[in-house]
């Protein structure tokens, strides 16, 4: 199961997996651009699953496992690349209680969600892992956003306490630091922060788009910490960065 799989790194972290003949759950709010990532996987003869879901949304999650039972009978694998990153640059003072609160609900209540509820599913399959996306934001430095900076370092905080839980589940838990990206999210956060200090949010965009990798290098990280070779490079280490991954690797 991928969450976040409409676009970006979600979307790419998929393709990856595809190539290898993982079955998925393909999740994400936005239904047009996950049924994109279905069909291009689809058309690949990879076998996969949309569910359209809002992660806040408790029973939304429930039922994106539910699904995951009933189209694939178990499930081993969980990456959680679903977020948001909303009101890039505002200071904290100004900062709306609401963009605050959606901000927590999707990235660390909605982490909390998946974690609650892919947990028994792994148990049933013999266990499993569970990757969850931080950032640097919140773990090792700040953000442009303090929602989203609190709510990373919650993710955090989730896979330390639920790690020594897991562990009798033969349940294998990361937290996954990647690049910085070329991605929906992270360049609209660019471009709204370019429209508080007046400048034009097309011209920041299209630099971001031209400075910025795209999600590839990452997805590649993701992929393979998911699978055995995650296991044996990195063995039960909790915070892992797309950096250390690649050089552990010698590459």
């Amino acid at each position: 199961m991928v969450t976040g799989a409409a676009a970006g790194l979600g979307r790419a972290t998929v393709m990856k997996l595809a190539r290898q003949g993982i079955r998925f759950v393909a999740v994400d709010v936005d239904g047009d651009g996950v049924a994109e990532t279905v069909r291009t996987v689809a058309e690949a003869g990879g076998e996969i699953e949309a569910v359209t879901a809002d992660l806040a949304v408790e029973k939304d999650v429930e039922r994106v496992m539910a699904v995951a039972r009933q189209r694939f009978g178990r499930l081993d694998i969980l990456i959680h690349c679903a977020a948001i990153l909303p009101c890039a640059g505002t200071r904290v003072d100004a900062f709306p209680t609401e963009a605050w609160q959606r901000g927590i609900d999707i990235n660390l209540t909605g982490t909390f969600f998946c974690v609650k509820h892919a947990t028994p599913l792994l148990e049933e399959s013999g266990g499993g892992v569970m990757i969850l996306l931080a950032s640097g934001a919140g773990i090792k430095g700040g953000s442009s956003s303090v929602a989203y900076a609190a709510s990373k370092g919650g993710v955090h905080g989730i896979a330390l306490c639920v790690r020594a839980q897991l562990e009798p589940l033969n349940i294998r838990i990361h937290v996954a630091i990647p690049d910085t990206m070329n991605t929906r999210m992270r360049v609209g956060a660019w471009g709204d922060w370019a429209v508080l200090r007046g400048e034009s949010r097309e011209q920041v965009e299209r630099e971001e788009h031209a400075r910025l990798p795209g999600p590839e290098r990452s997805a590649e990280f993701l992929a393979g910490l998911a699978m055995e070779e995650g296991a044996e490079l990195m063995g039960e280490q909790l915070l892992i960065s797309v950096d250390e991954w690649w050089e552990r690797k010698g590459q």
